[in-house]
């Protein structure tokens, strides 16, 4: 169905894309000021670990097989069809919702870019994106990755530079990377965020089926993708921490958009708007991905019979026609819904990332679960004991990170989230016991490496 030609570069832009990391580092890290004190950067360090912990678990099983559905073709691989369509079902609301949350990231942007010329509400500008976005995805998957990376390749360069001026400025200090005054409570707390700073990373496992060799470059690209962000977040982070000063923490834990404050002290009032564009381009280049991997989630789930087979077509260029239109349109009526109920772009770009953090926490854990249920057995009879440490690793992290956004009870709107969550998951039960009349279009051995297929073997 799919068509093999992605080369490595292109494989890694899809996780690159969604992951964004230019957005993650402008509006996670006061998050974890606030709790973490000046330990910011030493709160990446060990959420990159812990993230690596996951990773290897799509890294295990991305060996193995290569699917367009994620964590749904992963897991049904490890523990069958039902268990790959609950993980499956989760991460679709993620991916699907990312791309809300990128679009009201771009009209945020984009209204306070362009206001001193051109003054919209930003949802005219969030709308715009939209229709963008979904002319892109209907085309080759190769000019999207590689636009996808241009971009993010841009912003990432232009905090880069920023963070440099700003660490070239100050004296070295090692009080960022020692838990502090925050203690061990502040810095678990702010563990939280600095782990959904790294939502996305799993992305290129939808490329499974589109990769010329899948079996090495779809581990790579994820592993890769932790190893870059770890590093930029944790450099980045330090330069934002001694950039506000070691004394001066509650200034940026309350700030909106620390780049704002640090770019005009710094670098100059052009430097803080190349940032703000920066910042522009990488939600569109987030909301590209996120709608490329929902899409290609729906048309592995149609395939197997879990939706209309419609779904599971491709157009020319072999990108998913229905299933992007599908993925597109609700998006558009999620966007306006949502700006209707409330016209507060940056608070609805944090309302629709937690939903999209819960449920991919979701497949996160079962994704530990499976990698365990999978290699353990092997691994011990092997000798190999260290093995089955990094799922449990990560299983705990996916739990506590969960747990710590529904406990204690948040204030209100996202005390109603997990209820959201709860019935969406609901929703993904009737449709998997509805799916039970339907045959699927084909079966996991063939996406199988091991099953004789020359998957692994592509020109």
């Amino acid at each position: 169905m799919f068509k093999r030609k992605l080369n490595r570069i292109e494989t890694i832009a899809l996780s690159v894309a969604v992951i964004a990391m230019m957005v993650g580092i402008s509006l996670n890290t006061p998050f974890i000021a606030g709790t973490a004190g000046t330990a910011v950067p030493l709160v990446f360090i060990i959420s990159t670990i812990g993230v690596l912990c996951i990773a290897l678990s799509f890294v295990r099983l991305a060996s193995k097989v290569g699917h367009a559905g994620s964590v749904y073709g992963l897991i049904y691989y490890a523990q069958g069809r039902n268990f790959g369509f609950i993980a499956g079902w989760a991460i679709l609301l993620t991916y699907g919702v990312f791309v809300t949350a990128a679009l009201c990231g771009f009209g945020l942007f984009a209204s306070g870019l362009l206001s001193p010329v051109l003054k919209l509400p930003w949802p005219v500008y969030a709308i715009a994106c939209a229709f963008l976005v979904w002319l892109i995805t209907d085309r080759d998957i190769k000019l999207s990755t590689r636009l996808m990376l241009t971009i993010e390749l841009f912003s990432i360069s232009l905090v880069l530079i920023l963070s440099i001026i700003i660490v070239a400025a100050k004296p070295f200090t090692s009080v960022p990377f020692h838990v502090g005054a925050a203690g061990f409570g502040g810095l678990s707390q702010g563990l939280v965020f600095g782990v959904l700073t790294f939502i996305g990373f799993e992305a290129a496992s939808s490329l499974g089926e589109e990769a010329k060799n899948p079996v090495r470059d779809v581990p790579f690209a994820i592993i890769a993708t932790v190893l870059v962000a770890g590093v930029f977040f944790t450099f980045v982070g330090y330069a934002q921490t001694v950039g506000y000063g070691l004394n001066n923490i509650t200034k940026f834990a309350a700030a909106a958009a620390p780049f704002q404050d640090l770019a005009p002290q710094y670098a100059g009032v052009t430097m803080s708007d190349l940032i703000q564009f920066g910042a522009l381009v990488s939600t569109f280049a987030m909301a590209v991905g996120s709608a490329a991997a929902a899409a290609r989630l729906l048309v592995a789930l149609a395939r197997d019979g879990f939706l209309p087979a419609r779904l599971a077509s491709v157009n020319k260029y072999g990108s998913p026609r229905a299933a992007g239109n599908l993925v597109m349109a609700a998006n558009l009526v999620l966007l306006a819904v949502l700006a209707l109920w409330h016209n507060n772009a940056s608070d609805l770009y944090g309302y629709t990332g937690t939903v999209a953090t819960l449920t991919v926490l979701i497949a996160y854990g079962m994704m530990n679960v499976a990698s365990l249920i999978r290699f353990t057995k092997s691994d011990l009879q092997a000798g190999r004991w260290y093995m089955p440490v990094p799922p449990v690793v990560g299983l705990i992290l996916a739990a506590y990170a969960l747990f710590a956004n529904i406990y204690p009870v948040p204030a209100f709107p996202f005390n109603y989230f997990p209820y959201i969550v709860i019935a969406y998951m609901a929703a993904g039960v009737v449709v998997l016991l509805a799916s039970r009349r339907r045959v699927p279009l084909g079966n996991m051995a063939q996406y199988e490496f091991s099953a004789g297929s020359d998957i692994a073997e592509a020109p």
